[in-house]
């Protein structure tokens, strides 16, 4: 992706300079610039193509009937907020009043400019201008790296000799791996992306891995080649291809057809994970699951998901019914959600008078789904009776109303959902043996966020990119330091459902012009931090039921790091120290980044807050210091008494504390 910068302005010197400024970053193939003289050309510029930058001239000029009608740029604001809010727009001006300038500054940031840059002589102002706009290009590079999905470059290689091999390797600069056995190949898929397989077919060990290979892994295309250039190679292609392999290519000495075969596999390797777009990520465990569910999605068999809560079970079921060719509705149901005295009816529908509330005949999901999905979620939690009359309903493919005597014949493809071990529920006599069978088919396991960690960058920026269009915010990427410290999160609660629901609370809280989420904005929305591995040494929380106040007591001393700090603190007297010491501070805690510190910081200060508030009903600064044991150090409860100005002064949230002019803490 080039972004696309947008200059509008009058002077043509102007233009020419910025134009050479940026030439280097034009011939790079980093940024596309176009320029617009007068504002009508600009409008027409942004309603056929809208710019990820626009750099404006606040005072542009426009004659209309012999009139000059000067600071047009303003009215740009408007036609690209009209449009959207991702575009970065920096205004210029000569305007010299300093009274001017701080006028325009106040108006315009609140209409929706990003930046400003003065046209002053003295100053190198395209320079600035310049390095403002690579930065913003830089952002939107980066984002959209994360929000293209990009299939991988490895292939497998098997049964290939080692002339065969290097004429790969030589040919093309695809990753190619080259595995010893089946078993081998299934395990470099399943430890890492694998785009597709190019399978030897002289002899009959090829065709034999086609066939095994994809019994595991049918979602990964597999190419067949062989060296026998004649009649015999044609047919061993033949052969591979009735054997799951989607081209073939025999290896000739000019002029073969393996390129266009290869490209025919990435295409349809592309096309698969297309298909199930929601779905965001590549890690391999996800890929598989992606791959089970395409090959689910033929034919009528039921299928069940496997996940956590707030894995994507319902997003992959949707995936399944929209690719299956079905022509009815995806109708979901939870049936955790609805009273036992009621599923019976939602499920199969019920005739007028067949109970007392009954005043009219109601069809049931199973007809409104008819010839379409159903999506019975939390179906461990399908009474037992229920199970009987459902496990009918897939043998039969029909159902009869409550009140009813009519069997009414239903094209429905079930799917089913659960976080539960069903298995172990069929054990304990708590679920049906034979239901379980039957709906068990076809098994689709989702990978939990914490087993593929390396999905979070690109789930955040895909969530960054939706909320900042929800919210009308700016925003277009998050600092690596930021990003650091989502990725130390378990997600333990929620997966990836928690980290969205989290990723929106920063974004609509954050400025409307801020353009990256920094560590501070992570670190406002996380009340503890709970690192999904916990060392040794680490203050990272994980508070679990039955937890006990004195529990709480000890991390609340441990994460304020008290004795740690005490030790650092006789050395420097202060933490306001160089970056050699800030590393060797860094060093003694024992922390990864700096936002672990200061939010294990930030923790210590709010339990300690709640402890002492249900031990005396109130908590002073004192009642604080005293608690957490630095009442006696200067330098320490000096940096204790800054953190909690920081924190409690200023706008919160009801049930947060916050200082009283007494200097007590309350509840607000």
């Amino acid at each position: 992706m080039r972004p696309r910068l947008l200059v509008v302005d009058d002077e043509i010197g102007v233009v020419q300079s910025l134009s050479k400024s940026l030439s280097g970053a034009v011939s790079e193939g980093v940024l596309e610039v176009h320029h617009c003289l007068t504002f009508r050309d600009a409008e027409r510029f942004i309603e056929g193509s809208l710019p990820e930058i626009a750099v404006i001239d606040l005072n542009l000029p426009q004659t209309e009937g012999g009139i000059v009608i000067d600071g047009l740029g303003r009215e740009l604001i408007e036609v690209i907020r009209g449009a959207s809010t991702r575009t970065k727009i920096i205004m210029i001006t000569g305007e010299t009043n300093r009274c001017v300038q701080d006028k325009y500054l106040n108006e315009d940031f609140l209409k929706g400019v990003n930046d400003f840059v003065l046209k002053e002589s003295r100053t190198p102002w395209i320079r600035t201008l310049t390095e403002k706009i690579l930065y913003l290009a830089d952002l939107f590079i980066k984002a959209e790296k994360f929000l293209v999905r990009e299939i991988s470059d490895r292939i497998v290689l098997f049964n290939l000799d080692e002339g065969v091999t290097e004429y790969f390797r030589d040919k093309f600069s695809y990753d190619f791996v080259m595995p010893l056995s089946l078993e081998d190949a299934i395990d470099a898929c399943e430890r890492s992306p694998v785009c597709a397989g190019v399978v030897g077919v002289d002899d009959r060990v090829g065709y034999t891995f086609i066939r095994r290979f994809l019994k595991h892994r049918k979602d990964i295309p597999l190419v067949a080649v062989t060296t026998m250039t004649d009649v015999d190679g044609f047919e061993a292609l033949k052969e591979a291809m009735k054997e799951g392999a989607v081209s073939g290519a025999r290896l000739l000495d000019n002029d073969d057809y393996i390129e266009e075969a290869l490209k025919r596999a990435m295409e349809l390797r592309r096309g698969k994970l297309g298909k199930f777009s929601e779905l965001i990520g590549n890690h391999p465990a996800l890929v598989r699951a992606i791959g089970v569910a395409e090959i689910a999605a033929e034919g009528d068999s039921p299928v069940m998901v496997i996940g956590e809560s707030g894995t994507g079970k319902e997003l992959i079921a949707r995936g399944i019914h929209s690719h299956s060719g079905r022509k009815g509705e995806f109708v979901a149901i939870n049936c955790a959600a609805i009273p036992e005295n009621l599923i019976e009816s939602e499920l199969f529908g019920h005739e007028r008078g067949a109970f007392t509330s009954a005043v009219v005949s109601k069809k049931g999901l199973f007809e409104v789904a008819d010839r379409g999905t159903l999506f019975l979620d939390e179906i461990a939690e399908l009474p037992l009776q229920l199970q009987t009359k459902l496990l009918r309903v897939l043998e039969t493919r029909s159902i009869r109303r409550i009140g009813g005597s009519e069997e009414i014949a239903v094209d429905v493809k079930v799917i089913t959902a659960t976080n539960r071990d069903l298995s172990a529920l069929v054990g304990e006599g708590c679920f049906r043996n034979d239901l379980y069978q039957r709906l068990n088919v076809f098994f689709v396991r989702l990978p939990s966020l914490r087993d593929r960690k390396s999905d979070i960058p690109r789930l955040v920026y895909y969530f960054i990119s939706d909320f900042s269009d929800k919210y009308g915010k700016g925003v277009i990427g998050i600092e690596e330091e930021a990003l650091e410290v989502a990725q130390e999160q378990s997600w333990s609660e929620g997966n990836v459902r928690g980290l969205r629901n989290f990723i929106e609370k920063v974004i609509a809280s954050i400025p409307v012009n801020k353009e990256v989420i920094g560590v501070d904005d992570l670190l406002d929305e996380i009340p503890f931090i709970s690192l999904s591995e916990p060392e040794k040494d680490s203050y990272g929380a994980i508070f679990h039921k039955g937890f006990s106040i004195k529990d709480v007591e000890q991390w609340a001393k441990a994460v304020a790091c008290i004795e740690h700090l005490k030790e650092v603190l006789r050395e420097f007297d202060s933490l306001k120290v160089g970056e050699r010491e800030r590393q060797e501070v860094k060093k003694r805690l024992d922390i990864k980044n700096d936002g672990t510190f200061y939010i294990n910081i930030d923790n210590g200060i709010t339990i300690a807050f709640r402890i002492i508030r249900e031990q005396k009903g109130h908590a002073s600064e004192s009642d604080v210091l005293k608690f957490l044991s630095v009442d006696s150090h200067k330098a320490l409860r000096s940096f204790i008494l800054d953190k909690i100005n920081r924190k409690y002064n200023g706008d919160v949230d009801p049930g947060a504390y916050a200082l009283r002019d007494s200097g007590g803490l309350g509840e607000v």
